[in-house]
């Protein structure tokens, strides 16, 4: 017998799809990222080529941006996140620091010190979104129909009609949720339910979302 918590969406009539960020795009410009953090470090202590010191610090930033928005450009709506949406933060902090030592209006220690504190935010974000579960379903939509708001329980709906962006949303925690979302597929129109936040080492209850996910097929047909 097949327990509540088990009740997956594909069980419904949903079929899982897999968008994974790929690694070589996300931590190939991260550890070149890593070098003119080094070499920052380098021309301080050593007082060599200080007139460097704010493209290298800037740089690296920019470069710990880049593979980040490599990891975060797949999923939809991930900065609802708070761990995510922290390490790009403090990402931007960094660089905005860089500017204020290059304008000399900062101290050229405290730039270095924020970017140690963004790379350190940005790895822990990057390896939140590695860790997550995955957990994406897809549903063939109709142009016309609307979301069956009427069984979603704890939901912020943002828009019944079909949106390429964030049309319901479900908190579990701070670094946790369920949306619901419409994108454009080779076959048509497709509503999407992403679960972020879920490590891989946890087993998802499906009862958590607190919707009649038999609904959205029958809206559909």
């Amino acid at each position: 017998m097949t327990r509540a918590r088990d009740k997956s969406p594909v069980k419904f009539g949903w079929e899982k799809i897999e968008l994974k960020p790929n690694p070589g795009s996300v931590l190939l410009p991260l550890s070149w990222g890593i070098l003119p953090l080094v070499l920052t470090v380098i021309v301080y202590l050593t007082d060599t080529g200080v007139q460097f010191i704010n493209f290298l610090g800037a740089g690296a930033v920019i470069l710990m941006l880049v593979g980040g928005i490599g990891a975060v450009s797949v999923r939809q709506g991930i900065f609802n996140s708070q761990r995510v949406g922290l390490g790009f933060f403090f990402s931007c902090l960094s660089l905005f620091s860089w500017l204020m030592v290059a304008n000399n209006n900062f101290q050229v220690e405290l730039g270095i010190l924020s970017s140690f504190l963004a790379f350190v935010m940005i790895y822990r974000s990057l390896d939140f979104i590695f860790k997550d579960s995955n957990l994406i379903y897809q549903v063939s939509w109709a142009p016309k129909s609307r979301l069956p708001t009427e069984s979603m329980r704890g939901w912020d709906v943002k828009s019944r009609r079909f949106a390429q962006n964030t049309m319901a949303l479900k908190r579990f925690d701070k670094d946790s949720f369920a949306q619901i979302y419409g994108t454009r597929t080779k076959q048509g129109l497709a509503l999407r339910l992403d679960i972020f936040g879920i490590p891989m080492s946890e087993r998802f209850d499906f009862r958590k979302l607190d919707i009649d996910l038999a609904l959205f097929i029958s809206e559909d047909e």
